[in-house]
C-alpha cells in the first residue's frame, strides 16, 4: 500500500458509508453478493489511493472485517517456512492457519521506514513434527510519536487497537493474514523471515500446547549465530531447548542487543527482556554465569536470534 495522499480521508469516508450500507442490506443482497460489492469497491478505492505491488509490506491497520474482502488458502507454517517467496505460500498470498499456538506474548517496535508502532507474535504448529514449524505474525498500529519513538513509546499492545490487542503467550488462534517473505540483506544473505500480517484472528479453546524442541548437539549450537548457516531457517519460530549432553552453558559476551553462550557460540536475543530479568535485577544474564540449558524462540529477523521469554527459560 503506498503513502497517504490527501484524498484517502474522503475516500475512507466513503468507504466507510458504502459499506455499512451494503452489510446492512441482507435482505436485499445475498452475502456472495454482498462480498463481490465489497470487492469492487476495494478495486475502486485502490484507483484513488493506489497501490503497490503485492511484495510490499502492508502499511496500513486491519480491521476485524478486512477478511471479508478476501479469499484465503489453506496452509500450514512448513508449506510457508519452506517456500522461497515466490512460490504458492510466497509474497502477497493470503493464507488461513487453521489452529496454531502462541509461543510468546505480543512485542511492539517502531518500523523506522516509515515511523509505525508495530506488533508481533510468535506461533508454532503443535501437529508439525518437521522443523520448521513456526513463524511470527505482524499488526500495523498507531504512528510512533517521533521519528526517534522506541517500542517504549508505542501504546501498549492491549491498548494498541490492532487485532493482536486480545491474544496472549499460549493461546490457541486461527489466524488469516497476507504473507511478506523478507531475506536478510547481510551476507552471505540466506537467513530468511516469513512474516504473516494479520487481517482476521480468533482465539480457539486451548486444546494443544507446544513443548520445547531440545537441541544437546554443540556443533548444532555453533550453528546459530546471526547472518550465518541455515539453521535458522530450520528452526524458524520455533521453541528450542540448548542443553548440552554434557558439561554447560557459559554466558560468554553480554552486548546491548543480548549475550552469547559458548560452546557455540550461539547468539541470544533480549527482545523480552523484561520478562526475563529477576525482579530488581538490572542486568542479566552476566558473563561468566552457566545454565544447563536455556530457552527461546528461534527468530530469522536481523539474521537470526534466539529469544528467552521468561527468566524459567534460564535452568542452572
Amino acid at each position: 500500500m503506498s503513502k497517504q495522499s490527501p484524498s484517502q480521508p474522503f475516500v475512507q469516508r466513503v468507504w466507510n458509508l458504502v459499506r455499512n450500507r451494503i452489510m446492512q442490506s441482507g435482505q436485499s443482497l445475498r452475502s456472495q453478493q454482498r462480498l463481490a460489492w465489497l470487492g469492487g469497491l476495494a478495486c475502486a478505492t485502490s484507483l484513488l489511493t493506489g497501490c503497490s505491488s503485492s511484495t510490499d509490506t502492508p502499511t496500513m491497520m486491519a480491521t476485524p472485517d478486512m477478511a471479508l474482502m478476501y479469499s484465503y488458502v489453506p496452509a500450514t507454517i512448513n508449506q510457508i517456512d519452506t517456500d522461497p517467496g515466490n512460490g504458492p505460500y510466497g509474497n502477497g498470498v493470503r493464507v488461513v492457519l487453521d489452529r496454531v499456538v502462541t509461543v510468546t506474548k505480543v512485542d511492539k517496535y517502531v518500523n523506522s521506514a516509515n515511523q509505525q508502532c508495530r506488533y508481533q507474535i510468535w506461533v508454532q504448529d503443535a501437529t508439525c513434527t518437521t522443523p520448521p514449524c513456526g513463524l511470527v505474525v505482524k499488526a500495523i498500529g498507531p504512528m510512533a510519536p517521533s521519528a526517534s519513538s522506541t517500542g517504549k513509546d508505542c501504546p501498549s499492545a492491549s491498548t494498541s487497537g490492532t487485532l493482536l490487542n486480545t491474544v496472549g503467550k499460549g493461546d490457541n488462534v486461527r489466524v488469516r493474514g497476507r504473507l511478506i517473505v523478507e531475506v536478510d540483506n547481510n551476507p552471505p544473505m540466506t537467513v530468511v523471515e516469513h512474516q504473516l500480517f494479520v487481517e482476521s484472528i480468533e482465539i480457539l479453546s486451548a486444546d494443544q500446547t507446544i513443548t520445547p524442541t531440545v537441541i544437546s548437539d554443540p556443533t548444532v549450537f555453533a550453528q546459530f549465530v546471526s547472518h550465518k548457516g541455515t539453521t535458522w531457517n530450520k528452526y524458524e519460530g520455533m521453541s528450542v531447548t540448548l542443553a548440552p549432553s554434557s558439561g554447560s552453558l557459559l554466558i560468554s559476551t553480554v552486548t546491548s542487543s543480548g549475550f552469547q553462550t559458548t560452546p557455540g557460540p550461539a547468539d541470544w536475543g533480549n527482545t523480552y527482556d523484561s520478562d526475563y530479568y529477576p525482579s530488581g535485577a538490572t542486568a542479566f544474564p552476566t558473563v561468566g554465569s552457566t545454565y544447563r540449558s536455556i530457552t527461546g524462540v528461534v527468530a530469522t529477523r536481523h539474521g537470526g536470534e534466539i529469544m528467552p521469554t521468561r527468566n524459567k527459560d534460564f535452568v542452572q
